[in-house]
């Protein structure tokens, strides 16, 4: 079962949000996850939670770092249970506790041991035994904001809060103007704040807009508006952006239930050889 916490809001301008996944699967089980213009620390905390995502292997009792993203994460189980928790961080978040550049993490999923130390070893027995794990995690992260003495990065903080309410259409050099900054010093700060060029996060923030826009009562014969919506320039351009950061297509958000929330943290994909059909379901 997936569910998200909000952080308090001392800590609401530089965490997202926390979320969590408890419950059984099977081994092979895949989830696709994509990008969201963030990073993320990820903890083991059951003692049968060996997932692979690429290269790495997710060992129990164990935290790792997911830097930023500009496609989709393929995560596969290799137990029938897993227990994990994410602690999703703003896109200059992490720079209040940590001053590194997010840029050389791109795509990368590393150990919290080959990554600048945020939670130790002992936090993270510490954090598999408490029957809080999300409140346990915030006491420790307020603890490390009054410890650490680090300033906020406001000005790519003010233009990324621009793009989310412009929904990712917009102008780069028109956002490099509203701090005052030459475009190739402001590019340059926006990527070592967040790991990503303005106009990649852009076409992130965009991709989440059209899928809010592709609510089950869409149909293929509107796609074209909801591109068109969204800035796409039309639908094979809409198309091709959301196989991109989802490794689905449209047609996997046309079928969710009426009620079900859009905003989406992770796809699951079940195959089932059953007449050379594949069988998809999202979350």
């Amino acid at each position: 079962m997936y569910k998200e916490y909000s952080p308090c809001s001392l800590l609401a301008p530089f965490i997202d949000r926390y979320w969590e996944y408890k419950g059984e699967t099977r081994s092979g089980m895949k989830f696709n996850i994509p990008p969201h213009g963030c990073s993320d620390f990820v903890f083991n905390v059951g003692n049968a939670t060996d997932c692979t995502s690429s290269d790495l292997i997710m060992r129990p009792y164990h935290s790792y770092f997911f830097g930023p993203m500009n496609t989709f994460t393929e995560l596969v189980t290799q137990k029938n249970f897993i227990h994990i928790i994410g602690v999703r961080f703003q896109p200059c978040g992490l720079s209040r506790f940590i001053k590194i550049p997010l840029s050389q993490f791109m795509n990368q999923g590393l150990d919290s041991h080959e990554f600048p130390a945020l939670f130790s070893q002992s936090f993270i027995y510490q954090l598999s035994e408490n029957q809080n794990p999300i409140g346990c995690i915030e006491h420790e992260l307020v603890r490390q904001l009054y410890k650490n003495s680090m300033g906020t990065e406001k000005q790519i903080s003010h233009v990324v809060s621009l793009i989310r309410r412009q929904k990712g259409i917009v102008s780069i050099k028109e956002l490099a103007t509203e701090v005052c900054l030459c475009l190739r010093q402001f590019e340059r700060k926006f990527k070592f704040y967040t790991g990503y060029s303005p106009k990649e996060y852009s076409r992130i923030v965009q991709f989440w807009n059209a899928i809010h826009l592709l609510k089950p009562n869409t149909s293929f014969n509107n796609l074209l508006f909801v591109a068109i919506q969204a800035g796409y320039y039309d639908a094979s351009h809409l198309y091709r952006e959301v196989k991109r950061f989802s490794g689905h297509t449209p047609k996997a958000f046309l079928t969710l239930p009426m009620k079900e929330k859009v905003e989406v943290l992770h796809f699951e994909c079940i195959e089932i050889n059953r007449k050379d059909k594949v069988y998809e379901r999202i979350n």
